[in-house]
Order: C-alpha cells, then structure tokens, then sequence
C-alpha cells in the first residue's frame, strides 16, 4: 500500500508554495504461518526473498514480534552471502537453504517444548519500510517414545527408551 504525503516547499523571496509528492511504502508482511513439529524433530520455517531482482541482502531471524527495525531476540543473521557466525545463538539454528538462491529459511535442530512460540524473518530491502517480515507460530508436541526392553543380561540397551516420529495414514 502506498500513501502520498504533500510536502509544501516554502520560498519566502517569492511567495511560491509548491506540492512535492513523496511515496512511502510499508513494510511487506506475511503474518501467522503455523508449523507444528514434535520434540526430538528438526523443524525448518521457511523464508525466502527474490534475489534476482534485489541481489544479496541481509537476513535476520528472531523470536517474538519483528521490531520496526532489526529483529529482536535475534537468533541468527547473514550479510546477504553467508551467516554471520557472531550472530548464531546456538548451534541448533542453521541455515541450511541455499543463500545464494534466497534461500533464508531457518531450521531449529531437535526442537523442544521450550522452542514453542512465535519467530520471525526479516529480509532488509533497502529503503525506508521496505522490508519484507514473516512471521511463524511454532507449536511444539511431545513426540511418542518406544521403549526397548532386552531379554538379554548382556545386552547395552535394555530398557532404554528412544524417540521416533509417527506417520498416521489418514486414508484408514
């Protein structure tokens, strides 16, 4: 959406007053995607910006609400052609899409209860209210758990338990 601010220029020698239209634009914003993974799975929110018409630009993910300018509770960031490992909270968050393709998105390796919440991508578009801002609620289930019991007195993994993802056919 854009809107147009009359600007008037005064010139006190001559007493003319001039309009000057200036457009601003607001920021691109998509709000809400749910994801839902469960504990123990890698998760990836994606995001993703049209490199060739903008070229490299830089990137930052963060939880909660996107601040106006930057991301707050930053968790990762790149310079627009690679990750700025200054940036990177915990090794769990990765950036493994191709960045030189616009490939931004965010995975969270072995997800937890405690990742549940909302997160929040934003690509800096040069510009005043540019940039393009996604938004993620990340809802995080207890993932089901098979315990292995052994028989066997000299067995290493008797009794212990593993977690392990469950595809239900829905056609049943």
């Amino acid at each position: 959406m854009l809107f147009a601010v009359l600007l008037y220029l005064f010139n006190t020698k001559c007493d003319l007053k001039s309009t000057v239209p200036v457009c601003v634009s607001t920021v691109s914003e998509c709000d809400g995607s749910t994801v839902v993974g469960r504990t123990g799975e890698d998760i990836t929110l994606s995001c993703k910006y049209d490199i060739t018409y903008y070229k490299a630009l830089s990137v930052c993910w963060g939880r909660g609400q996107i601040p106006v300018s930057g991301c707050g509770n930053q968790l990762i960031s790149t310079d627009g052609h690679k990750v700025k490992e200054e940036t990177r909270v915990s090794s769990r968050y990765k950036l493994l899409g191709r960045l030189g393709d616009g490939d931004v998105s965010l995975t969270i390796l072995n997800i937890s209860e405690t990742d549940a919440g909302r997160y929040g991508c934003r690509v800096d578009i040069p510009g005043w209210f540019n940039d393009d801002k996604h938004h993620f609620i990340l809802i995080v289930e207890r993932g089901i758990q098979r315990c292995i019991k052994s028989t066997s007195p000299i067995s290493s993994v008797a009794n212990s338990c593993h977690q392990h993802i469950v595809i239900t056919d829905v056609t049943q």
